[in-house]
């Protein structure tokens, strides 16, 4: 981003864990507007499930920390822009990633207890057994096939030869899965935050695995 934009705003934000976050919402408070740029990239990911649940855990203390930096937005300037962007974060991220490993089973258990309930009703009984079904069919799609598809298929534009492709059943089996399993860690990150939160009064994020295992 241009020197001058990150200035005018006063550099990165430090007031929560994730600055890169906040600094988005305080491009798009400013009207500016962002695109991705052309480029591959390599980063590193956690290669453990007690990692991912640490990356996740910081992760939501910044949808945590950011709640306060937009509603001080809005006050500031009470804009339907601004007061829509602190709705869908309040809702989409603080309120959603604790319980994001819950909507599959309460769905699908809404969804057959409605089938059995209404079993007389054809028009019931069909919502009731599709619904589930095709929401957790497109997880799975989406999420586990198209995906692995697409990012194997960038690999001639690696910057550096790297087979990402899945060699063994059981990364194909875990893969096929990728959200849900993803969100069964995501929640416990969520919750190891608010935990903390409830017991101590703070949570103090950690970084990814190789920050640790350098310090």
């Amino acid at each position: 981003m241009r020197l001058d934009v990150l200035q005018s705003l006063g550099g990165f934000p430090t007031s929560g864990a994730t600055e890169d976050s906040t600094l988005g919402y305080a491009l798009g408070a400013r009207g500016v507007l962002m695109a991705a740029l052309p480029m591959l990239e390599l980063v590193d990911m956690p290669e453990t499930n007690a990692g991912m649940i640490r990356q996740n855990a910081r992760w939501y203390k910044g949808v945590l920390d950011d709640v306060a930096f937009l509603r001080g937005v809005w006050r500031a300037r009470p804009t339907a822009y601004n007061f829509a962007q602190l709705a869908r974060h309040v809702g989409n991220k603080v309120i959603e990633w604790p319980i994001a490993a819950l909507v599959y089973p309460v769905l699908g258990f809404l969804g057959w207890h409605l089938a059995y309930r209404f079993s007389y009703h054809p028009v019931w009984f069909l919502l009731g057994v599709a619904f589930p079904s095709i929401s957790l069919g497109l997880t799975v799609w989406v999420g586990g096939i198209v995906t692995q598809d697409l990012i194997e298929s960038l690999t001639p534009h690696f910057p550096r030869r790297v087979n990402v492709a899945r060699t063994t059943l059981k990364a194909k089996f875990w893969g096929t899965f990728r959200c849900q399993t993803y969100w069964l860690l995501a929640t416990r990150g969520a919750w190891r935050v608010l935990w903390a939160i409830v017991r101590t009064g703070r949570f103090e994020p950690v970084k990814t695995d190789r920050v640790v295992r350098r310090s």
